[in-house]
């Protein structure tokens, strides 16, 4: 018994002894005859079979013998018993050192107990014996695989195909083998060989293209896609794989011819017209890249997810919102047209809404976005900044506030957004209580904090209360060239009759920001006036009036300082 033998016999461990079923003994006598059938034995005809019984083989009673002992072996490891059926088969061997079969056995049970090196020598006895057995080479080079023997690998494979040149499968695993070696040049030649049998194939020419690919022959892989391009005219795939190809080398001319090629065999191809899109982008055409793209859009086959994640990925982000947005912005609106769930890209469509300030409509695709998600806050917020810059429903405005501090209480600017409607409304002390709740959650790097301030110190002022002036300084520190902040915080001085130079300072600023601004002049007037310098005033307090002769404030202030 060799040493490979006995190896295996000592590390296997399952118990021996189970009952034999006939069955199964059956089954086993089927397959244990096939593998003990002699190498020069020729195979029966299917047709002879079918029609004429096949003849008589005498045995002897030592090769009778040999074959129980064979179904036995076979049976014993079909039932777990390896250690059993090992023993078995080294009985077999014993009795018949010849035995190609009981070897190859053997090797497949050491293999399957992870012994490589034993599996191997036992395989290799089994090919010496019966060299013409497809089963045991096809099991040699599967264990090369497994222990990574490449050059072995490579040497079983030749020796596959030399067995059985017919079938295809086994120049395509050589041409595998060859790969594996980074061997590409035998590799391609294997594949020419079953091109020679077959014909041109999209398997064939789509690898031998990636190995020519691998060794740098980009020409000969855009030759090998040409073939197949030209032996299959009428599948457009071939065309756009050879496109892509010519892309990547920019030949843009015969990209080019391609794409035009798949556009007049099939124009309803739903891809065409972003990859002639990638073209023109290329070429430095944006105008013509944007037209096909407008197409791409208005395709009915794709889907709006499909349409969006082409869009987003054909731009980047500085072209999709900057130098193209005239573009980008109008394939968007093309893409959400009967969108087929408008809700799921809301959100997108509302931001570039956003962007070119159509507010109204960005609240709304905002809103619909939160119908089905409303666990997304950065959505609330675009929501409420939105209704806040269109500010054309108030009410809206204060419930969508509302439900967002709700839903994420931690955040100020929803209860800012209430604030601000509060405030509109006249609840100037509600209004202070919301702009106080931001005030005491603090604010982050300032954000919302010189908005706060201005909340807060217009509240005060409405109910005359003076600690509007510490909240005009804190916002004015932040934003020293609000000049409506200025205006509003110089008229409060001038009402009380307080520091009035610096009122005058901040209202002249005003007046020289926007010279005809009624409510501007109409403040500098009055701090003038109550400073005792009404010829200085009058100028200011009639030029308001020219501009806005309904204010009623404003005809007071005039009569006050011209005395009419």
């Amino acid at each position: 018994m060799t040493k490979g033998i006995e190896a295996m016999q000592h590390r296997m461990s399952c118990k021996c002894g189970t009952m034999r079923v006939m069955a199964l003994a059956l089954l086993v006598l089927a397959a244990v005859a096939a593998g003990c059938r002699s190498p020069r034995q020729a195979t029966q005809s299917p047709v002879r079979a079918k029609y004429e019984r096949a003849p008589i083989v005498e045995r002897n009673d030592e090769q009778l013998k040999t074959e129980t002992m064979m179904i036995d072996a076979k049976m014993l490891a079909e039932t777990g018993q390896d250690e059993e059926a090992a023993r078995r088969y080294g009985e077999i061997l014993s009795r018949d050192p010849q035995n190609a079969a009981a070897l190859y056995e053997l090797s497949r049970m050491a293999a399957s107990q992870g012994l490589a090196d034993s599996a191997i020598r036992l395989s290799l006895r089994a090919i010496e014996l019966d060299g013409d057995n497809i089963w045991y080479a096809l099991h040699l080079a599967t264990l090369y695989r497994l222990t990574n023997q490449t050059k072995e690998y490579i040497a079983a494979w030749q020796r596959i195909v030399a067995l059985k040149p017919d079938v295809i499968d086994y120049h395509y695993e050589l041409s595998n083998a060859y790969l594996m070696a980074k061997d590409y040049k035998n590799a391609i030649a294997t594949l020419n060989r079953v091109e020679k049998m077959v014909g041109i194939t999209e398997p064939v020419s789509t690898q031998k293209a990636k190995l020519w690919t691998a060794m740098g022959r980009n020409d000969k892989a855009m030759q090998e896609m040409e073939a197949l391009a030209k032996s299959l005219p009428h599948d457009s795939r071939y065309n756009g794989i050879l496109a892509e190809m010519y892309m990547s080398a920019k030949d843009y001319d015969k990209a080019k011819e391609c794409y035009d090629r798949i556009l007049a065999e099939d124009p309803d191809d739903e891809y065409i017209h972003v990859s002639l899109a990638e073209y023109y982008k290329a070429v430095a055409q944006p105008r013509k890249a944007y037209d096909e793209l407008r197409i791409a859009m208005g395709q009915k086959s794709l889907s709006t997810s499909s349409k969006l994640h082409i869009l987003t990925n054909f731009y980047t982000n500085e072209e999709f919102y900057g130098i193209y947005s005239k573009y980008t912005y109008d394939l968007l609106e093309v893409a959400m047209r009967n969108c087929d769930d408008s809700t799921t890209f809301a959100g997108l469509y509302g931001d570039v809404l956003m962007r070119q300030r159509r507010y109204d409509e960005a609240a709304h695709q905002f809103a619909l976005y939160l119908t089905r998600d409303s666990s997304r806050y950065e959505v609330w917020e675009a929501l409420l900044v939105s209704e806040l810059s269109a500010y054309t429903d108030t009410a809206a405005l204060g419930r969508d506030a509302r439900r967002a501090s709700a839903l994420f209480p931690l955040h100020p600017l929803p209860y800012y957004m209430q604030a601000v409607v509060e405030h509109d409304n006249g609840r100037y002390e509600r209004a202070i209580e919301l702009a106080k709740r931001c005030e005491q959650m603090g604010f982050d790097k300032g954000y919302l904090e010189a908005e706060t301030y201005v909340i807060l110190a217009e509240c005060y002022n409405r109910l005359d209360d003076t600690a509007c002036y510490a909240y005009y300084e804190r916002a004015l520190k932040m934003n020293p060239d609000d000049i409506n902040l200025m205006n509003s915080y110089a008229y409060r001085l001038a009402v009380d009759g307080r520091n009035l130079d610096k009122a005058e300072q901040m209202s002249r600023r005003t007046i020289k920001a926007e010279p005809d601004n009624p409510y501007y002049l109409d403040t500098y007037a009055w701090i003038l006036h109550r400073m005792g310098r009404d010829n200085e005033a009058r100028p200011y307090i009639e030029k308001a009036v020219q501009r806005d002769d309904e204010s009623d404030e404003v005809k007071e202030h005039y009569r006050a300082i011209v005395g009419e």
